[in-house]
């Protein structure tokens, strides 16, 4: 990016101007090339910021404005799609605008800033007129500070709307191109599953063993039908110097060789190729879908008609009734896991794991695990905690590092109270402190209550499109009725959850209140006071415990409050 920023903005923009400009615009580049294939030369990134360049020579030299723009930076988005705002030249761009660096967003045409209709015209009319950014799309001629804006408008919206249908056109026919594939037998995913590499046999993408890899995975199979466990055969891996797959796909070998790294492997991605069909010639595909034809994000599992199944696609590694075997020993072992994990528990509190959020281990800096027991004696329940990178056999490998809540929690009710009477912390103070934690929950529920009312209304607009294409026969009534039936799960979804966040953010005054008794009953008593997950993150920032003795404990209290504070 540095290259790319010095190769356009040495070419000064140059201006003879007489007398200093009225208004001078520091302004930021923007240019994205999408990952669709259509897009033509002409929409190259050089093409794009040329044409913005010369706009700025022409508006500098004969503009009868007094006024003067200055390139900032040039922001490149290369092989990403138009219909996310999840970018890292876009991101960039933004984080720029917040810290005042450039005040006017220029680009090509409006096609080249976003094609999801809703979250375009939101930057545009919202988000930049309220950031005091002005916004110009050179051959649309699209200006926010032009005089004829509010009548611009409206072509604006019917040229974004354009664009997003141009955009789920393209989605479309790139899904239905991707599930007639698979129904052919091509693999279509982008890495090969472990023990396979792909090969293009017959105009198809194919799956062929590797035959090292393939090695390995018949003897996790069986190793695992005679009984091992997950530990054990993550052992016998490290043992044999077999790389995990992601240091096989960085690498390229099976084994390690002197000057890698060899690290030990995850007992869930072993779990993941034991309950994979693939290995018995199977190839299950479409598994997952994009919600953006729904006018949603993200996206959601299929359901089983939807997946594109074909047998016996690929050469297998292993047979099917070893494959069988083995997922019906990985239920029974995972069912009494669960039913161990349940009669062990008991009513839960919401003082368990007070210290979940904060607690690191000193030594590497790993966040520490709680683990509960319970007495035989009396059935009562303690917990403690542990670093569990102790564990590990390659480089990664951690002294051994436990200490028990309860010990924790004295140290911290005790230090707290010496840090009160040391900083002379009035009742005051600490209650800012709680308020502005509270205040911060407060925003993530605000936030999340915020963005559930925003994929009402875009479910709504969507469901309106939906409709017109079924009437112009452009949907099938399969689809559409598909539709409706996931718009009523969704906005029931989201009615129970909006209920849910209510009642949070009702809660948060009370919690508060509480809080602060508790705050001023704490400096007030000398005797020991139980804490509890609420008040702990309010005040504390981090616990550093290193398996010598040492705890570090970094508290939250303001500079103005008498400052971060050691201890």
């Amino acid at each position: 990016m540095a290259r790319t920023r010095k190769r356009y903005l040495e070419i000064p923009v140059k201006m003879e101007a007489k007398e200093a400009p009225d208004v001078k615009y520091s302004v930021g580049i923007y240019s994205r090339l999408s990952v669709d294939h259509d897009d033509r030369k002409s929409e190259s990134i050089e093409h794009q910021i040329e044409i913005v360049r010369q706009y700025i020579i022409r508006e500098n030299s004969h503009s009868p404005k007094k006024q003067r723009f200055e390139i900032f930076d040039i922001y490149i988005d290369r092989g990403i799609s138009g219909v996310s705002f999840e970018r890292t030249g876009f991101d960039r761009l933004m984080n720029d605008v917040r810290n005042h660096n450039v005040n006017c967003i220029m680009v090509k045409d409006l096609s080249r800033f976003g094609r999801d209709y809703l979250e375009t015209g939101n930057y545009i009319e919202k988000i930049f007129p309220f950031l005091g950014v002005r916004f110009i799309a050179v051959t649309d001629g699209f200006d926010s500070m032009s005089e004829n804006v509010s009548e611009r408008t409206l072509e604006m919206n019917l040229r974004n709307l354009v664009n997003d249908m141009y955009a789920k056109d393209i989605s479309k026919r790139v899904m239905n191109a991707r599930k007639i594939a698979a129904g052919r037998g091509a693999y279509i995913g982008s890495i090969a599953p472990y023990g396979y590499v792909t090969e293009e046999i017959g105009g198809i993408r194919k799956l062929v063993i590797h035959l090292e890899n393939a090695g390995i995975v018949r003897s996790l199979f069986e190793r695992f039908a005679a009984g091992s466990s997950y530990g054990e055969m993550v052992s016998w891996l490290y043992q044999k110097k077999v790389h995990r797959i992601s240091d096989y796909n960085k690498y390229g070998h099976t084994y390690w060789k002197n000057g890698e790294r060899l690290h030990q492997w995850n007992p869930g991605v072993i779990r993941e190729i034991l309950s994979n069909p693939v290995y018995t010639g199977k190839l299950v595909q479409c598994r997952r879908r994009s919600r953006f034809l729904e006018g949603q994000k993200g996206i959601s599992d299929t359901s089983e008609t939807e997946r594109m199944i074909v047998e016996n696609s690929h050469e297998p590694i292993i047979e099917q009734e070893l494959f069988d075997q083995v997922n019906a020993e990985l239920k029974e072992r995972e069912k009494k896991s669960a039913d161990k994990r349940w009669a062990g528990k008991s009513a839960v509190v919401e003082e368990e794991h007070i210290f979940r959020h904060i607690l690191y281990c000193g030594n590497c800096g790993g966040k520490m695990h709680a683990v509960s027991y319970q007495s035989r004696v009396d059935g009562k329940k303690s917990y403690s905690y542990y670093c569990r990178n102790a564990y590990y056999m390659d480089e990664r490998r951690c002294s051994k590092n436990y200490i028990k809540e309860e010990t924790l929690e004295r140290i911290c009710s005790e230090r707290i109270r010496e840090i009160l009477k040391e900083k002379k912390l009035s009742s005051k103070a600490l209650m800012n402190v709680n308020h502005s934690e509270w205040e911060k929950r407060k925003a993530v529920y605000l936030g999340e209550q915020n963005q559930m009312m925003q994929e009402k209304h875009r479910l709504s607009t969507r469901a309106g499109m939906m409709y017109i294409e079924y009437k112009e026969g452009r949907v099938s009534h399969q689809e559409y009725s598909a539709f409706r039936e996931n718009r009523t799960k969704h906005e029931r979804f989201c009615e129970i959850r909006l209920k849910e966040i209510e009642q949070k953010i009702g809660g948060i005054a009370i919690m508060e209140e509480e809080q602060n008794r508790f705050l001023c009953s704490l400096q007030k008593t000398e005797r020991y006071q139980r804490l509890n997950v609420q008040f702990i993150d309010s005040l504390i920032e981090k616990i550093s415990v290193s398996s010598d003795g040492m705890i570090d404990i970094r508290f939250r209290f303001r500079k103005e409050d008498g400052g971060a504070c050691d201890v």
